[in-house]
């Protein structure tokens, strides 16, 4: 049985500081099994190593998905404070990774559907090219993913533009660098959806980054 919800104030009070852990010299970092057992065993001080192993992770992810530095620490803190509460019901069916993905996509989601977040989005799902025909997606290829395109603070712009579900592939593709399976996993779509999302937002980041330059 975990603690209680009051006893969470051992977790960093921000994911800028470090975590509150003493190492000894020579002391490994717990396995990933160990570390849950004992947090399911109510002990705070694995539950903070848990924060400090993935709180950058966690922030990336999240920073990226909001885009608003306002938000996003409170944001990210917030994904552990549902972890915390969510461990006990944790299977070990999903590498835990996978598992706290999967939740920070769940809160990035409820954030950008809040009425004050809500924005109009490029679509990306249309499947038409104007005729009335459906499109079909090239597959690509991984050699050739992204070129032409730099996932960097001048694409930022474009990047919010994308619905949530396309700016997380990317996000857990390329800059995240998760495969294929586990970004489907994370996401609960079929794999073949995740490789349609990614070519259809880099499409759209190369044209737009390519429009850029030629318009400079």
């Amino acid at each position: 049985m975990m603690e209680t919800d009051t006893q969470i104030c051992e977790m960093p009070s921000r994911l800028s500081e470090p975590a509150r852990i003493t190492l000894w010299p020579g002391q490994p970092m717990s396995s990933e099994q160990d570390l849950i057992a004992r947090c399911l065993e109510g002990s705070q001080r694995a539950f903070a190593e848990l924060v400090d192993r993935y709180k950058v992770m966690v922030f990336n992810l999240v920073d990226r998905m909001v885009g608003d530095a306002s938000v996003t620490e409170d944001l990210a803190q917030d994904v552990f404070v549902r972890v915390y509460r969510g461990l006990p019901a944790f299977r070990g069916d999903a590498k835990l990774s996978t598992w706290i993905y999967r939740i920070a996509y769940r809160a990035c989601l409820e954030e950008a559907q809040r009425p004050h977040r809500q924005q109009r989005y490029v679509r990306l799902d249309d499947t038409s090219d104007g005729s009335g025909r459906p499109v079909s997606d090239p597959v690509p290829t991984e050699d050739a993913a992204f070129d032409g395109v730099d996932l960097s603070e001048s694409v930022d712009h474009w990047l919010s533009q994308l619905p949530p579900h396309y700016r997380m592939a990317l996000t857990l593709y390329y800059l995240q660098e998760r495969r294929y399976e586990e970004i489907a996993e994370i996401m609960d779509i079929p794999v073949g959806t995740v490789k349609t999302y990614l070519h259809r937002a880099k499409q759209y980041l190369r044209d737009r980054t390519i429009d850029k330059e030629h318009v400079t």
